[in-house]
């Protein structure tokens, strides 16, 4: 490109793309030198993509510029190089400027000038979905119900009504709450052992108490795309047991900006041999003069729901009875390959995405700046872009269940935490407690 040391520096991102006529590596190179040499860039590094609908070269490169030196801009023939849908292009722009990574495009045009115009300019498929969500905001405006009522409610002529004995139930954690100052957990107990259930006709948990407890909607207040309507149907509560609920919350809430976060080896995969809940990492201090913290695994349907005993475990002798499973030769196999949690992630990364759609949206339409999309999107695509390098390597670089096992049996003791846990979770399918018995189910 040039020799000029003085020059800034510049990674070239480049993935051939279809057309008429294709956009393919060579023109792009082409492109790129040109803009280089009238910008006064100095080419330091090239990222191709060999696979036209992959990442490895991009996740590559976001690696080299997380460990290079900073003020490294980033340089493509034209924004569709970040990806075929305009949200894809959003997302990979947005999490290198989250990363604080100046990107520039051959073409002339700024970054988001370019998202804004394909924004605008996108297939008649995602006009049409539009379209109706503005027609549901127009609904919603009427204080119209979409989509599920929530819990104390039913739909009726698309509007909100009671339900009787859900309305009687919200009431009563309400009450239990605010006049009997009735913790959540103890809420959720008193739920189950009066054999009330949620709608699903599932147990209470204290996040279900938590969820109604912090509901707005049980003021007579709708809330949805963006509307907010008061008086939209009957209340269950006064706004201000509302607003006291929220108080209290407020004030019993430990600090938890300084509380230290704890890992546990075997989160999400030991489950009770009781109720067959899951089993939760916990601590407790230690007493006498120099107490000592204990950590231990208890079931969560426990603690949260009180439907089952208190069922605990040491982790330090859980974890290493765990070890001696997987060293018997005859340990069970178990019923399903993949851990349950692979659902929550496909749930969670199509969330993310259509966060980021509504966040493209006020951008287009004039409500935010650029400035704004990227300060506000940023949580949003590096969560994205973590879950997808994660994957990537998972991908790369695959563990077998028996490599797994053999490591862990044999270097327990020289491996790492995180070591520990990525090799757990490749060996083990669940682990389930008794009080007397530790059932161990191998991955295949």
């Amino acid at each position: 490109m040039t020799g000029d040391d003085s020059a800034r520096a510049a990674i070239s991102y480049l993935r051939a793309l279809p057309g008429d006529p294709p956009l393919d590596l060579a023109v792009q190179r082409l492109a790129i030198a040109a803009a280089c040499r009238g910008e006064h860039l100095r080419e330091v590094a090239v990222f191709e993509e060999a696979d036209p609908g992959g990442s490895r070269a991009f996740l590559d490169m976001v690696e080299s510029l997380r460990t290079g030196a900073p003020g490294v801009e980033v340089i493509a023939a034209t924004a569709a190089v970040f990806g075929d849908r305009v949200r894809d292009r959003a997302r990979r722009i947005l999490q290198l400027a989250a990363l604080h990574v100046p990107v520039r495009l051959a073409d002339g045009r700024a970054p988001g000038d370019a998202l804004v115009l394909a924004w605008e300019e996108r297939g008649a498929d995602e006009r049409r979905r539009e379209r109706a969500r503005e027609g549901m905001r127009r609904r919603a405006l009427r204080g119209e119900v979409l989509g599920r009522a929530p819990f104390g409610y039913v739909v009726s002529e698309r509007q909100l009504v009671p339900d009787p004995g859900e309305a009687a139930t919200v009431r009563h954690i309400f009450a239990m709450y605010l006049d009997e100052d009735e913790g959540i957990r103890k809420i959720a107990k008193r739920l189950n052992e009066e054999g009330l259930r949620t709608r699903t006709g599932r147990p209470w948990t204290a996040g279900a108490v938590r969820t109604v407890l912090r509901n707005a909607a049980y003021t007579g207040l709708y809330r949805r795309l963006g509307v907010t309507v008061t008086r939209a149907h009957p209340a269950l509560v006064t706004a201000g047991q509302h607003a006291e609920v929220l108080r209290r919350m407020a004030s019993r809430r430990t600090a938890p900006a300084t509380q230290e976060r704890r890992d546990y080896l075997l989160s999400g995969l030991v489950r009770c041999g009781y109720c067959g809940g899951p089993m939760i990492g916990a601590r407790r201090p230690g007493e006498g003069a120099e107490p000592v913290e204990h950590s231990y695994y208890r079931c969560q349907a426990a603690t949260n729901e009180g439907r089952c005993a208190y069922h605990t475990r040491r982790t330090d002798a859980l974890e290493r009875a765990v070890v001696a499973e997987l060293a018997r030769a005859n340990a069970p196999m178990p019923i399903a390959a993949r851990p349950r949690q692979e659902t929550g992630h496909a749930a969670r990364r199509t969330a993310l995405d259509r966060t980021l759609d509504l966040m493209l949206e006020r951008r287009a339409a004039g409500q935010w700046t650029d400035a704004d999309l990227v300060r506000r999107a940023a949580p949003v695509v590096l969560e994205q872009l973590s879950m997808e390098t994660e994957a990537a390597t998972e991908r790369a670089d695959p563990v077998q269940p028996e490599q797994a096992r053999a490591r862990l049996v044999e270097e327990w003791d020289r491996l790492g935490f995180e070591e520990r846990r990525s090799l757990l979770h490749h060996a083990v399918a669940e682990v389930v407690v008794t009080d007397d018995a530790v059932r161990v189910a191998r991955r295949r």
